[in-house]
């Protein structure tokens, strides 16, 4: 039987995710097909009761504006991950025997990318939920972090994906500083950091969670600069191996998938 998988959210019709999950599917032999589904804040709830009802579903992940959405949903038929619930945010709904469950591999992808990278210093930009799922990832390094937000609305939820980290959470005012870190991770879009674009300083690492325009503009200062760039298409090639492991239960090299979707997402370009 073919199974059927999606991303959710909204808008949705520019995700680069139906290409690399059905070249994954492809590349498995796996007999799935994965598609872009609009779904709206407020929304999910209601699909997912009518939708995970059917044998046919592999599983979805969910971008903007509903991975705090679902965090928040956890319902003995659809049961959330200590590591989402603690970052209040989730990507991925996937089977588990006879069991929907609810994880981020936004986490396990931050952790694939970031492994074999020497950094002590971190700055973050931003306090959504890429920002908490690579504070999570960062739990078991000793290194100092540094979190730069517009908002005290999210403090609560930065200390709880901290974990057993040590973080500081700066206004956006400050955030200059930041490119004295090792690493920079950038979690907002283009568009709305511009501001700091002239205040640039091309840190040892920039790992620029964003790739829409490509290339986004913190991307393109980096390169610029023959700085360590860590693409946003590197992220999302790395969370979706993960997604694809949950979903489709197969045993397959991730190094090998994850440089198979790059190479996707590059002719794509």
């Amino acid at each position: 039987m073919m199974k059927r998988a999606a991303v959710l959210g909204s808008p949705i019709s520019h995700s680069l995710s139906p290409l690399i999950h059905n070249h994954a599917y492809s590349l498995l032999e796996y007999p799935a097909i994965y598609e872009a589904i609009e779904v709206k804040s407020g929304q999910l709830s209601e699909f997912l009761v009518r939708e995970l009802a059917s044998s046919e579903v592999l599983g979805f992940s969910l971008t903007m504006p509903l991975k705090e959405e679902l965090a928040q949903l956890s319902t003995p038929a659809l049961q959330v991950n200590a590591r989402a619930k603690a970052i209040n945010s989730a990507n991925t709904i996937y089977k588990d025997g006879q069991s929907w469950k609810v994880s981020s591999t936004d986490v396990d992808g931050f952790e694939f990318l970031l492994k074999d990278l020497s950094f002590s210093t971190v700055s973050i930009l931003g306090a959504g939920g890429t920002a908490r799922a690579a504070i999570a990832s960062l739990s078991d390094r000793d290194v100092k972090i540094e979190i730069y937000r517009r908002s005290t609305n999210r403090d609560a939820s930065l200390s709880a994906a901290a974990m057993s980290s040590q973080i500081e959470i700066y206004d956006w005012e400050k955030c200059a500083r930041a490119w004295k870190s090792d690493l920079v991770i950038n979690t907002i879009p283009s568009d709305q950091v511009l501001s700091i674009f002239k205040e640039f300083s091309s840190p040892k690492i920039l790992l620029d969670a964003t790739y829409s325009p490509w290339p986004p503009g913190l991307t393109k200062q980096q390169l610029d600069a023959n700085g360590l760039l860590v693409s946003g298409l590197q992220l999302l090639a790395a969370q979706a191996v993960y997604q694809i492991s949950l979903m489709t239960r197969i045993d397959f090299d991730k190094t090998w998938l994850y440089n198979e979707l790059l190479l996707k997402l590059d002719s794509a370009r």
